[in-house]
């Protein structure tokens, strides 16, 4: 099970993903985030990975994805954190 949570602030859209990222629920968060990207193109969109359990490779591919075109991911937990890193090339604060 996944919950997405879309919160829009003025220059940001956050999307709060708590639970699996994996089989279906990776198609229904690339669904959410191009709605959310043509919605409002001007906006950065910030993926907060909270409680999220585990990310399968289609899980996986869809975050590098969203980080190539801009997004940007914070998340909590070593597992999240060390994803968050290997798909950004940086270390997570």
């Amino acid at each position: 099970m996944l919950r997405i949570q879309v919160d829009e602030k003025p220059d940001t859209t956050i999307l709060r993903i708590e639970g699996r990222l994996a089989g279906d629920c990776v198609n229904e968060l690339r669904r959410v985030w191009t709605a959310v990207r043509k919605e409002s193109p001007q906006k950065q969109v910030l993926v907060q990975l909270l409680s999220v359990i585990s990310v399968d490779t289609p899980g996986r591919t869809l975050l590098r994805q969203m980080h190539s075109w801009g997004t940007q991911l914070t998340g909590n937990g070593l597992v999240i954190r060390s994803l968050i890193e290997e798909i950004t090339g940086f270390a997570v604060t």
